[in-house]
């Protein structure tokens, strides 16, 4: 069969693709020569292969405001395109980005070749809903859920209501759910036949609501696409973020996935931005701790160290510190690992050990960069305490946290560790031990009588109080506060959380005593002699005043806290 002649153009249409051609290589010359100037890379993207899960880093509406398009993502690494990174919006979103703790790799491209990497978000459609890197929660949805959500089993009655292949939708109503509860983790646990949804609220974990394993992975491929991740790697764990977009905030949600025996497991920590509008006032100070930390935390130089457990609230209160002494004409600088909140008025870093950016290198480059006041997130090892140590006596304030049961254990912990013990003496200013206990719900508060054991334990623990602790009134027969539980407590009887705190100031004696590298036995032995309040002590007052109750109380710091 003989082929049909091709139609020939019309010479006008001729015309006007050379043209289209002409203009196309001028423009891709313009933005070589603009790449020369700036000293970087230039690439046509319409032959450089874009990744699917790196584009959708930033969404659509993003990407195109700023003139910019992520097409390769590699763990904290990101290749960038850019029309002209100098341009306001570009820069904008990029140093958000660096503040994030990325490290962006820019490429100089012309403006056809970012509408071919535009012109991919397309294809990223999922039943009509485009998938981005964030999770907008409209006010209306959230305050739909929020009167539908009484208690953590309507969560459990609406999840399971929904269509189980509808993940986005499920996704939002698991997050409107932890933010309505103000959980700070959602836990997806994977078991044999399902996989189940926990949130920790006040510390506690709750189940929430079992899922079918076809729609949890559903599930664990949307949060995937949304926090950066690799879809088909499953024998590794992988960390993320993601953005719940909401109408007047945004907050960040920390992904944490892990291989088990019966499918991946999902953390996602919620950084909720109120939790850093935290004041002094805020944390649950008792008046005179109060006015002695005011003072030492605006003193010129020297070490103030908080200490406790995991979640025990460390960050917080170091975040409370620098909002207290951020002024225009004082340089901070943060080390982290990792950033969770970004603060106005502080130069944050994050480490990055894997490219050689660890504590100790980390501080040793913002020493160099002439700071008055320096939070170290963590000191784990001796280089670091070494480098922070000598900070502190060479003209700076550091703040930094231990992990240590009490504050008399931060200091055989610095020794241990290889710190100097006439350089720790000269350089540590105060440690301070916390924990966090639950408050009692104030809308089911009921008053009941303590039982004998319970009086004669809260008597020995008042005793010998200094006089600068002002105690709350009470009688021989006082009556304590508990929770009877209520739908604004999802019946733990709970709402809330406020810290105990336990201070021990460096003077002379303890300076003596610390170049003699005491034990923690040691520690507390002279500090008992010096009106020391123990957590135990701070938390029996707050019993007192009805704020938490002394079950609260022994399960977070344990009857042995009594005998301290």
């Amino acid at each position: 069969m003989a082929t049909k002649p091709k139609r020939k153009l019309p010479l006008e249409d001729k015309l006007e693709i050379k043209l289209t051609e002409v203009r196309r290589q001028e423009e891709e010359r313009l933005t070589q020569n603009l790449a020369d100037k700036l000293n970087l890379p230039y690439i046509e993207l319409t032959v450089f292969p874009i990744e699917t899960d790196a584009l959708i880093f930033i969404d659509e509406a993003s990407a195109r405001k700023g003139k910019l398009a992520v097409i390769k993502k590699a763990d904290r690494s990101l290749k960038i395109a850019v029309e002209n990174p100098v341009n306001p919006e570009t820069k904008k979103i990029l140093d958000n980005l660096v503040k994030q703790g990325f490290e962006c790799l820019l490429f100089v491209v012309s403006r056809h070749s970012l509408e071919k990497a535009f012109g991919r978000y397309k294809d990223l459609f999922q039943k009509g809903k485009e998938i981005t890197g964030r999770v907008e929660i409209t006010e209306e949805l959230l305050n739909k859920f929020q009167q539908e959500f009484k208690s953590l089993d309507d969560i459990k009655k609406t999840i399971e209501a929904m269509p189980q292949d509808e993940a986005t939708h499920i996704l939002e109503a698991m997050i409107a759910g932890a933010l309505k509860n103000d959980a700070s983790d959602l836990h997806m646990e994977t078991k044999d036949v399902s996989a189940l949804l926990r949130y920790r609220i006040d510390g506690i974990l709750h189940n929430v609501v079992f899922l079918s394993l076809k729609t949890y992975n559903l599930i664990l491929s949307r949060i995937k696409l949304l926090a950066g991740m690799v879809l088909n790697v499953r024998d590794k764990a992988q960390d993320g973020r993601f953005t719940i977009k909401l109408q007047k905030t945004e907050m960040e949600v920390r992904v944490s996935i892990i291989p088990g025996p019966n499918g991946e497991n999902i953390v996602m920590r919620v950084l909720n931005p109120k939790n850093i509008n935290l004041n002094l006032k805020d944390l649950g100070f008792r008046e005179d701790i109060y006015q002695f930390v005011i003072k030492e935390i605006k003193r010129p130089n020297g070490m103030l160290i908080t200490t406790g457990p995991t979640g025990s609230g460390k960050t917080t209160a170091l975040y409370a510190f620098l909002k207290e002494v951020t002024d225009p004409e004082v340089k901070i600088i943060t080390l982290e690992d990792p950033i969770e909140y970004h603060l106005d008025g502080v130069t944050q870093t994050q480490v990055e050990a894997e490219r050689g950016y660890t504590f100790a290198s980390g501080l040793r480059a913002i020493l160099r960069q002439d700071p008055d006041i320096v939070l170290v997130g963590e000191i784990r090892d001796r280089e670091t305490a070494e480098i922070a140590l000598h900070a502190a006596l060479t003209g700076h304030i550091v703040f930094s946290t231990l992990h240590t049961n009490d504050a008399a254990g931060a200091i055989p912990r610095f020794i241990d560790m290889g710190a100097s013990p006439p350089i720790l003496s000269s350089a540590l200013i105060d440690i301070m031990a916390q924990r966090l206990l639950r408050r009692v719900c104030p809308d089911c508060k009921t008053q009941h009588e303590p039982s004998a054991q319970e009086r004669e334990k809260i008597k020995a623990a008042l005793a010998n109080l200094p006089k600068t602790v002002i105690l709350p009134a009470f009688s021989h027969d006082f009556k304590l506060w508990r929770g009877k539980g209520c739908a604004k407590c999802s019946n733990t009887g709970y709402r809330g959380r406020v810290g105990i705190y336990e201070i021990i100031p460096i003077d002379s004696d303890m300076e003596k005593l610390i170049t003699k590298s005491p034990s923690h036995a040691e520690v507390l032995e002279l500090v008992k002699k010096k009106n020391f309040v123990s957590m135990y002590q701070d938390g029996v007052i707050k019993v007192m005043e009805g704020v938490t109750t002394l079950e609260e109380l022994e399960d977070i710091v344990g009857t042995a806290g009594s005998q301290r």
